[in-house]
């Protein structure tokens, strides 16, 4: 419960920064295209820095990681005070490659406390307490934005930001987190985590390619979804992000169940999940209206409430224990890609045809992701012991 409560701290002042910086940035000049450059260099810096991370906690251990990632990321958010582009962007990135250290340091402790029959489990709580936030950090950003100078509210976030380290310093002692943290034991025949080719195993590859395409539609909703609203001189926003997340929380908590915990293909929620994803982002780009809006916040919640820890729980059975961290983070950097390319890539393209077009494209994108999950994986029901090595 205690590293759930430090990714909420982290994930409120994440995802609070992710709604107000789009219209930040539009005040220093900012076009669609350089919009979805500067939003979209975050995750294309923790794609990069996550492999690196990874073999780090591998060698190192955790403990030291997840607290300087908060450190620094505490004194990154000083840089939004300087009303500069490059900077911005600069900020931006250094926050990618706080977010891959973070992010990945947290899961392989989650990992670590828990059992394998609950592994599932507790990874979807844990994925629930990195998307908590969007239940009020998108409407309160939004709320800010109206009644708060900028300044001011870069002064809270810098202020969130240097609670979340005071916090995460004062429970890293405790004899529990202190043995997750750990580094694994050495082991002699245990080969270098860049030898261990991860081409090589197929479910990681599969899984890596199915969570990039989801992800690009992810992205794409959260960078331009309120540009795309307000354009359209739509009111509801803060109503649609509200409920998308109320339904992602509430499915992720109680869908827990459903995940397989035993090394299984999730193959049947994979299904379910990228097709209503592929709903849910056509819908965006068919209609504005209310009804249609929370309707594709309840598919798009559905979603990607359930398809991210159902992919992390097959993954983490599919690598072997030494080099886990370097192995997990190659799949969630694919997922990082696809968000990031959600803004690089779908802002041009908005700027060049519409909104429309960007969400459509990202709806087939979800519909890729669905065949490359059925033709591409074994849907095999491996014991352990014969998927452990590579």
């Amino acid at each position: 419960m205690q590293v759930y409560g430090v990714t909420i701290l982290f994930y409120s002042v994440v995802y609070m920064v992710l709604m107000i910086l789009p219209f930040h940035v539009i005040t220093l000049g900012a076009n669609k295209s350089e919009i979805g450059m500067i939003m979209g260099v975050t995750m294309l810096a923790s794609m990069f820095a996550r492999p690196v991370a990874g073999a780090m906690i591998d060698r190192y251990g955790a403990g030291r990681i997840f607290l300087t990632a908060l450190s620094v990321f505490a004194l990154s958010l000083c840089g939004y005070f300087v009303a500069d582009l490059w900077v911005v962007g600069g900020v931006r990135l250094i926050q990618g490659v706080v977010a891959a250290f973070f992010s990945t340091a947290m899961e392989i402790i989650t990992i670590r406390l828990l059992s394998d029959q609950v592994r599932g489990q507790g990874l979807s709580l844990y994925s629930l307490a990195t998307v908590l936030p969007t239940t009020f950090g998108p409407a309160a950003a939004l709320y800010l934005k109206d009644v708060m100078p900028m300044m001011w509210i870069f002064a809270l976030f810098l202020a969130m930001g240097a609670f979340t380290f005071i916090y995460a310093l004062a429970i890293s002692h405790q004899p529990s987190l202190l043995a997750a943290q750990a580094k694994p034991p050495a082991d002699p025949v245990y080969a270098p985590v860049f030898a261990s080719a991860p081409w090589r195993n197929r479910d990681i590859i599969v899984s890596s390619v199915t969570m990039m395409f989801a992800s690009v539609a992810n992205g794409a909703i959260f960078t331009f979804l309120p540009l795309h609203l307000e354009a359209a001189h739509s009111p509801y926003g803060s109503l649609y992000f509200l409920a998308q997340t109320l339904v992602l929380v509430a499915c992720r908590f109680a869908g827990r169940r459903w995940l397989p915990s035993d090394g299984t293909s999730p193959t049947t929620v994979l299904l379910i999940t990228t097709l209503l994803a592929a709903a849910g982002v056509a819908l965006l780009a068919f209609s504005v209206s209310l009804p249609l809006l929370l309707l594709a916040a309840v598919c798009n919640g559905i979603a990607f409430a359930l398809l991210y820890p159902a992919l992390l729980t097959f993954v983490s059975f599919a690598v072997p224990e030494h080099g886990r961290a370097f192995l997990i983070a190659l799949f969630i950097a694919a997922a990082d890609l696809g968000f990031a390319l959600g803004a690089l890539v779908m802002g041009p393209l908005a700027e060049q045809f519409s909104y429309q077009a960007m969400y459509i494209t990202c709806a087939a994108l979800c519909l890729c992701a669905c065949l490359v999950f059925i033709f591409g994986n074994r849907n095999s029901a491996a014991s352990l012991a014969e998927r452990s090595p590579i």
